[in-house]
C-alpha cells in the first residue's frame, strides 16, 4: 500500500509577469497538516514511539498517583521548521523540450517535508504565454519575481527560496537579489559548459547560460550548487570553480554518477530535495542578520551584459596553454602559465 500523500497541489494557479503583463501558468505544491520536516522527528513513526518508550521512567508523585494510571496526552505536535519557507522552482530551457512537469516530483517531495512550492512555467513554456528567448533576457527574470512575489503575497512565506534547474537556475541566479525576501538561491545542474571537454553540449552552454552569472556572483545571499560527476553539460570540477568566483556564503554539493539529467527523474531527486530543505534551514539565522544588504538597481542589467561579453572574448581569445615541464619551469626563462579558468 503505497503511503500517503502529505500535500495538496493546485495546477490552476494563475500569474502575471511583471515586465510585459504576460499571463503566467504555475502549480502550488503545499505540506497538509501531517507533512514532516525531516529536520524534526515524525511522532507518529514507530522509530518516535520507540525513542518515547526508551526514556527513563519517572516516578509520579503521590499527588499524582490517582492520575498515572490514565493514559498519557500525545505529544504536541511540532510546528514545522519549513512553515514560513516557500520555494519556487524554475525548469529547463523551454527551447530543448523543458517543462514545469519535470519539477513536479521534486516539489512534492519539498512539500511532503513542510515546503510551500510554486512551480512556475516560464514564458513559452507549459500553459505560460509569451515566447521563450534563448538567453533567458525577454522577461524570464520577470517572471521568477512573479512566482516569488505570489509566495510571498499570498502564500505567506517570509522566506523565499530560488531552485532552479538547468536553464531555470541561471535564470533565478538574475533574480537573487531583486527581492529582499528571497533568502537563499539552489542551482541543479548549473549549465555552464566548456568549449572543448563537453562537446556539443559544452559550447552550447557557454553560448547561451552565461547571461546571468554577474549578479549570482556578487550577491552575498546563500548559494548551493549541485552538480553530478556524471554531467553532459559541466563538470563537477569547472562548478567548484565557478562558485569559488561568487560571493560568500556558497557551497557545492556533488553526486557521484548523477548526469545531468538524474535530479528531477532519477535516483538523486530525494538528495537533492533534502539537501535544499536542510540548506534553507541552516542559513535562516544568516538570512535574517543580513537582510538588505545588497539590492538590485537597473545598472545590474547593464553590468550583466558587460559581463557576459568579457567572458566570451575571453574565454575565445585566450586559447589554453600547455603544461609546462618541470625541466623548463626550473630554467626560468619561461612565462608563467595562467591560472585554472572556470569552465
Amino acid at each position: 500500500m503505497p503511503p500517503p500523500r502529505r500535500y495538496t497541489v493546485d495546477h490552476g494557479v494563475r500569474l502575471v509577469s511583471h515586465r510585459d503583463g504576460v499571463e503566467l501558468a504555475a502549480s502550488v505544491f503545499l505540506p497538509t497538516p501531517d507533512a514532516v520536516d525531516d529536520a524534526e522527528p515524525d511522532e507518529s513513526s514507530a522509530s518516535a514511539k520507540k525513542r518515547t518508550d526508551d526514556r527513563s521512567p519517572v516516578a509520579p508523585r503521590s499527588s499524582d498517583a490517582a492520575s498515572s494510571a490514565s493514559p498519557a496526552p500525545p505529544p504536541p505536535r511540532h510546528r514545522h521548521r519549513l512553515e514560513k519557507h516557500g520555494f519556487v522552482m524554475v525548469h529547463a530551457h523551454p527551447k530543448f523540450g523543458g517543462s514545469p512537469e519535470m519539477m513536479h516530483a521534486l516539489a512534492a517531495d519539498m512539500a511532503s517535508h513542510g515546503a510551500s512550492v510554486v512551480n512556475l512555467a516560464l514564458r513559452g513554456a507549459g500553459g505560460s504565454g509569451g515566447a521563450a528567448s534563448w538567453q533567458g533576457d525577454a522577461g524570464e527574470v520577470s517572471d521568477v519575481l512573479s512566482a516569488a512575489d505570489h509566495a510571498r503575497d499570498q502564500l505567506g512565506c517570509e522566506y523565499v527560496h530560488l531552485l532552479g534547474y538547468s536553464f531555470g537556475a541561471t535564470v533565478a541566479g538574475a533574480a537573487i537579489d531583486q527581492r529582499d525576501f528571497i533568502a537563499t538561491y539552489v542551482a541543479l545542474a548549473y549549465p555552464l559548459g566548456h568549449w572543448w571537454s563537453r562537446g556539443v553540449f559544452g559550447v552550447g552552454a557557454k553560448l547561451l547560460m552565461h547571461r546571468h552569472t554577474a549578479p549570482l556572483k556578487d550577491s552575498v545571499k546563500p548559494k548551493l550548487f549541485v552538480i553530478g560527476t556524471e554531467d553532459e553539460f559541466t563538470s563537477a570540477g569547472g562548478t567548484e570553480r565557478f562558485a569559488k568566483k561568487c560571493a560568500e556564503p556558497r557551497e557545492v554539493s556533488i553526486v557521484e554518477g548523477a548526469d545531468h539529467f538524474g535530479f528531477v527523474a532519477g535516483e538523486a531527486l530525494e538528495r537533492v530535495a533534502a539537501d535544499a530543505r536542510r540548506f534553507a534551514r541552516d542559513h535562516e539565522a544568516y538570512v535574517d542578520a543580513t537582510a538588505g544588504r545588497r539590492s538590485f538597481d537597473e545598472s545590474d542589467e547593464e553590468r550583466e551584459a558587460e559581463s557576459f561579453f568579457a567572458d566570451v572574448y575571453k574565454d575565445v581569445m585566450t586559447p589554453p596553454r600547455p603544461t609546462k615541464r618541470k625541466s623548463e619551469e626550473g630554467r626560468g626563462g619561461g612565462a608563467k602559465g595562467d591560472p585554472s579558468r572556470a569552465a
